[in-house]
Order: structure tokens, then sequence, then C-alpha cells
């Protein structure tokens, strides 16, 4: 298994495309911009997207998925709750502040403990509502790392004051789920750097709060 981070757009958001070394098969996580760049480097490795997969539908993190999609004619996944933020420009934010409004309609609707599969690679979803009704982490199975979206970053959380958002469900998902991970696991966000959760239990100010 290999992966590789791309920090995309106007707000800088995190995309990763994961593969299998030996199929070559790959899912991208949250393409959120700068389709050429994601594309460049699949072509370069000679990769083959099996599905784009969203762990929410804000606008910074579904820039792309259009032209990736089209290319390749793979599936889109997104958690069953955010299913209707993703094909509307309102509630996902790509009408006023972006290029375009963007409006798609996923193919595949995913829950908690659901499995997304390219090769050898195992992608679990851990729906962790709070940042929008249906986000989700995406833990690789065999592997210390979860793909965090914007639930949880290395010294922050994802904001609850947008549309969809909850600061009720935000602290179930961290007291609940997000906190019970072992030290040892490294997340990968959203935006900014990823961060075991050994750091993230000494130096995250607002997941701290939250287990109080």
């Amino acid at each position: 298994m290999k992966f590789e981070r791309f920090v995309v757009g106007m707000l800088e958001s995190n995309s990763y495309i994961i593969y299998d070394e030996h199929s070559l098969e790959a899912l991208v996580i949250d393409p959120g911009d700068e389709s050429q760049t994601l594309l460049k480097y699949i072509q370069k490795n000679s990769l083959k997207v099996q599905g784009i997969v969203l762990t929410h539908y804000h606008y910074d993190h579904i820039g792309a998925v259009e032209e990736i999609k089209k290319k390749y004619d793979c599936s889109v996944y997104i958690h069953k709750k955010d299913a209707i933020g993703l094909k509307t420009p309102e509630i996902n934010h790509s009408v006023g502040g972006y290029r375009r409004p963007v409006a798609i309609t996923a193919d595949k609707l995913v829950s908690d403990g659901d499995q997304i599969q390219a090769g050898e690679v195992i992608l679990e979803v851990i729906h962790t509502p709070g940042h929008t009704h249906g986000s989700m982490c995406l833990r690789v199975v065999n592997e210390n790392i979860i793909f965090t979206g914007d639930t949880i970053f290395d010294d922050d959380l994802g904001r609850t004051d947008l549309e969809d958002g909850s600061e009720g469900e935000m602290k179930r998902s961290i007291v609940n789920k997000v906190s019970k991970w072992p030290d040892d696991i490294v997340i990968y966000p959203g935006h900014a750097d990823h961060a075991t959760m050994a750091y993230v239990r000494k130096k995250n100010m607002e997941f701290l709060s939250l287990l109080k």
C-alpha cells in the first residue's frame, strides 16, 4: 500500500491518492481542486482509479470529482447522510465563493462499518458526524492510518457552525470513537499536517476539552 498527499485549492485542502502497489488499483480521497495535478500523478504512476471517496460534501473537498470521474468512469462514495449536500450547491457552499456550482450525485452511499476496496487496499468507514451529519473517517485496514477529513486535525477539530454541523454530534464522535483510537494511530486530516494520536492527546486542546 502506498499513498500520496496533495494540498489543493484556495483553502489548502488535503487530497490523498492511495493504491495497491501490485495491482495499481487506486482510490482518490477528497479531490478538492486542481484536477490536473491529481490526474498527472495518476497517469504518471499508471494507476487504475476504482473510486472517489469523500469524507464529507463541502466544496473544498469535492471540486475535482467530476473531472476524475469523467476520466476514469469510477464510482463516487459518500456517507448516506451527506448525499443531499453533495448534490446541492447551496448546501455544499460551491455557490458564491467558488468558481462554479458543484452538484454531484453519488454512486455509492455508505454507512458506518462499510468497506471500500481497491486491490488489497481496504478502507473501513467510521461515521463521525459533527462537521456534517455524514462526516466520516476512513481507516486503512491492517495499517495504523486513519484519514479523518474535517473531523479532527493535529491541533484542532472541524467547525460545527456550518449547515449540518452539530456540537453535540461532534462531542459524541470524539468521545465514543476518536478518543478510543490507540496512540500509534496516525491521522491524516483534510487540512494541515498528519499526527499520531499520542500527539493529539498532548497538543489538541479542543479534543481534550470534549473529554472532560
